[in-house]
C-alpha cells in the first residue's frame, strides 16, 4: 500500500472528558450505593476514550482514508470522487467524534481546524486535523497525480 500522507492527531480533550466524566460519575454512583452501575459507567467511558483517542488520516492508493483510535470503523473516499477541497474552521458546537450538522458529516477528536471535502452530489465531509494545510495539500497532490495517470493511460 503506497501512502502519500499519514497523520495521527491525538484527542486529548476527548480522552480527558471521557475519563473525567466517567470517574466523577462512578464516584457519585458508588457513594450512592450503585457499585455495579458505577463500574459499568467507568468501563463504558474507558472504551469510548480508547475508541476516540485519536484520528488517523491517510492519503494513498487512490483514496483518502481515516479512522478513530484503533481503527474499528474505517471511512474512505475515492480520490476521483473528490470535487472540492477547502481548509475550514468548525464551530465549537459541532462537537467531537462523529456527527452530522446541516448536512455535513464531521469527524473530529480535537480542535476546530478541518479539511472539507465535497465528494459526489452534495456529499460534504469535514475531517478534523491539527495539520489542515498539509492534509489539503496532500489530497490535492494525490488527486492531481491520479488525474495525470488516468490521462496518460
Amino acid at each position: 500500500m503506497a501512502v502519500w500522507y499519514r497523520h495521527r492527531q491525538w484527542g486529548g480533550v476527548a480522552i480527558a472528558t471521557c475519563l473525567g466524566s466517567g470517574a466523577l460519575g462512578a464516584v457519585l454512583l458508588w457513594n450512592a450505593g450503585h457499585g455495579a452501575v458505577a463500574v459499568a459507567l467507568l468501563v463504558t467511558e474507558l472504551v469510548i476514550a480508547v475508541l476516540f483517542s485519536s484520528l488517523t488520516v491517510e492519503v494513498g492508493d487512490g483514496e483518502l482514508r481515516w479512522f478513530f483510535g484503533p481503527g474499528l470503523w474505517r471511512h474512505r473516499v475515492a480520490l476521483d470522487a473528490i470535487t472540492a477541497i477547502a481548509v475550514v474552521r468548525n464551530r465549537w458546537w459541532h462537537g467531537l467524534g462523529v456527527g452530522i450538522v446541516s448536512g455535513i458529516r464531521f469527524y473530529t477528536v480535537s480542535g476546530l481546524d478541518a479539511v472539507e471535502l465535497c465528494a459526489g452530489n452534495d456529499d460534504l465531509r469535514r475531517i478534523g486535523t491539527d495539520d489542515p494545510h498539509g492534509l489539503a495539500a496532500a489530497i490535492r497532490a494525490a488527486c492531481a497525480s491520479q488525474q495525470r495517470t488516468a490521462q496518460g493511460a
